[in-house]
């Protein structure tokens, strides 16, 4: 259910929608008083709005949708009246805060018994993963509320390429790419190719193929972590915008649904373009460490030869 009447005018509409979100900031504040980043207080909002719809029967009409970390909800279509969000101090972004000028009176319009079954949703999400990072909520997500098995597999190369991709030196010295790490990055890239729909991701099947040809080609010349991760991400958030925040969104005007389809050519088109780039490079450069082995081995025969020629 959705229930919204006019709230204060100098503060305007608020819903359940919004009432959840406040919740989640408020109790996120009185959880321990640190900083909540915009990631965490969607990823909770998404939870709590989850336990609603599961436990309570509530469908509180939170606009939300799959987007490059997960679910997400889309601020855009909330009243923002209900969180203060000054710059963080530990982290970069925004911090989360209740609203100074919303209180719990601005919300008597919705029934108590909507209020109560928000409220204590809220809390319960907020007691058990209230103090998880954004990494751990999103790793949370992915788990156990994916679209499928291949959305399971992009992210845990993303998060192997995250982890490993950590050393400096790694950022600019492909050297440094360990064997064992590249035998894991393939049998990752493995696994997504095992669980990717053809006809779910029909969009996007050729620029995949691609995308996987070229990864295995970076990986085998060498290139560092970072720059696999960076791809990656690319693809993961071409992913989402071309096709998995479409199938999986609620409460999403329809303008936002045709800016997002006018949107998806250019995402597409540029997706293409990075990858087949990307290809180019990669391919090229085998090819002149081909030559140079090459080159080498032969430089090496000669020596050889000469030596046994003394």
């Amino acid at each position: 259910m959705s229930e919204s009447l006019p709230a204060d005018d100098d503060i305007g509409d608020l819903g359940p929608p919004e009432y959840l979100l406040y919740r989640v900031a408020a109790e996120r504040h009185e959880q321990d008083g640190r900083e909540t980043g915009r990631t965490r207080i969607h990823k909770l909002c998404c939870l709590a709005d989850r336990l609603l719809a599961q436990e309570y029967d509530r469908e509180v009409g939170l606009p939300k949708y799959w987007y490059k970390y997960g679910r997400t909800i889309s601020e855009a279509h909330l009243n923002s009246a209900v969180t203060y969000r000054p710059n963080a101090n530990h982290f970069g972004g925004q911090a989360y805060y209740p609203a100074d000028q919303v209180s719990e009176s601005d919300f008597d319009h919705l029934s108590e018994d909507l209020k109560d079954d928000i409220y204590n949703a809220v809390q319960s999400v907020v007691t058990e993963h209230g103090d998880k990072t954004a990494e751990e909520l999103e790793e949370y997500q992915y788990q156990n509320f994916a679209p499928d098995d291949f959305v399971i597999a992009y992210a845990d190369l993303r998060w192997y390429l995250n982890t490993v991709s950590q050393d400096e030196d790694q950022h600019r010295l492909s050297q440094f790419v360990a064997p064992h790490e590249k035998t894991r990055m393939e049998e990752l890239l493995d696994e997504m190719l095992a669980n990717f729909d053809e006809e779910r991701y029909s969009e996007i099947h050729d620029i995949y193929l691609d995308w996987d040809d070229t990864m295995r080609l970076l990986v085998d010349i060498g290139r560092s972590p970072r720059e696999l991760h960076d791809f990656t991400e690319a693809f993961i958030e071409g992913a989402a915008r071309i096709i998995l925040r479409f199938e999986q969104h609620s409460n999403i005007d329809s303008e936002a649904l045709e800016d997002w389809r006018e949107e998806k050519k250019k995402v597409r088109r540029d997706l293409q373009s990075r990858v087949t780039q990307k290809r180019k490079e990669a391919l090229s450069e085998r090819q002149s460490t081909s030559a140079l082995d090459s080159v080498a081995d032969s430089y090496n025969t000669a020596i050889s030869e000469e030596l046994d020629n003394l």
